[in-house]
């Protein structure tokens, strides 16, 4: 005779389960948040060209009720930069909790990049745009394809050529995701969201330094644009961030170092954020030139170990 109370295995998971189905539409939701975010980023970068066109200063249209983020960001366009910020931090944690609630769908990898090519491509051209016409405004140049100025016309293409790569890079992501020799471990060119983040940053450091320093981002951004976008569309290698500093055991100097950037940032923002990206941003070129003289290619991963891990929803949302 047994004393002890028995019950169907299920029965202990089975709320758990439930739960979890319960939050499976969160991904969806953070997914739809990251499109809205580059949406909004999209329409304050169109105000701003309406107000310098209507001859109305940022100072005149407070672009926030909170006097903190009306001083950190001052004009529509650092408002949409800041926006395409947040719309990235959604885009981190819908994969996540996809992984996290076993939600993971094609559907759900579809409409990720969908919303990539809005936040992480049409917002950022859009964006610069804005940025060139304020910029140029005293000049009489207005970015355009038909610009007579050579400025305004390479303004103009540069953004377009950024929004193209864009989207090139993420169709052709997720296509070759899908293959069985696709190496989870690397990024084949620079992700979406890292070249967006070069070009946020210009645009929020922009307003922080000397007119000097703030003449040359206005003549290097369309550079920039145009670098990005074809580093997107390379094969150049770059390392998955999380997996190479925040995943398994990484030593005590890496908890330094994000403690050092982390104190950093809280005092310096917008030169931190462009020294972060300037430096994922060239990490690739850098690694690849060095492998290339040494003779060495990179790594192959074990795709099969790759998805028994359960890192290929992250994966597929961080394209």
């Amino acid at each position: 005779m047994s004393v002890v109370a028995t019950f169907p295995p299920s029965v202990s998971g089975k709320p758990r389960r439930k739960r979890l189905k319960s939050l499976a539409f969160l991904p969806t939701l953070l997914t739809l948040g990251n499109l809205t975010c580059g949406f909004a980023a999209v329409h304050f970068a169109l105000r701003a060209m309406y107000e310098l066109g209507a001859g109305i200063s940022d100072g005149q249209i407070l672009t926030m009720k909170s006097v903190q983020i009306e001083r950190l960001l001052p004009s529509a366009i650092q408002v949409g930069a800041g926006l395409i910020i947040v719309g990235m931090i959604f885009d981190c944690f819908d994969g996540l909790i996809a992984r996290m609630t076993h939600s993971m769908t094609n559907f759900g990898a579809q409409l990720d990049s969908l919303a990539d090519v809005v936040t992480c491509g049409l917002a950022p051209a859009t964006l610069i745009v804005a940025f060139m016409t304020k910029e140029l405004a005293a000049e009489s140049v207005l970015p355009s394809p038909i610009s007579e100025h050579f400025l305004g016309r390479i303004s103009w293409v540069s953004a377009a050529v950024y929004l193209a790569c864009a989207a090139l890079r993420l169709a052709r992501y997720n296509v070759e995701h899908d293959r069985k020799d696709f190496d989870y471990r690397l990024f084949r060119g620079l992700p979406s969201p890292g070249a967006a983040s070069l070009i946020v940053a210009i645009i929020l450091i922009h307003e922080q330094v000397g007119p000097f320093a703030g003449g040359l981002m206005v003549y290097a951004l369309p550079a920039a644009a145009l670098a990005t976008g074809f580093l997107m569309v390379s094969r150049i290698p770059y390392r998955r961030f999380y997996r190479a500093y925040l995943v398994g055991r990484q030593p005590f100097t890496h908890l330094v170092g994000f403690v050092g950037m982390a104190t950093i940032f809280s005092v310096a923002k917008a030169p931190t954020l462009l020294a972060l990206v300037l430096w994922y941003w060239v990490s690739g070129p850098v690694e690849w030139a060095y492998r290339a003289l040494r003779g060495r290619s990179t790594p192959n991963a074990n795709p099969g170990a790759a998805n028994a891990s359960g890192d290929t929803a992250t994966d597929r949302r961080l394209a």
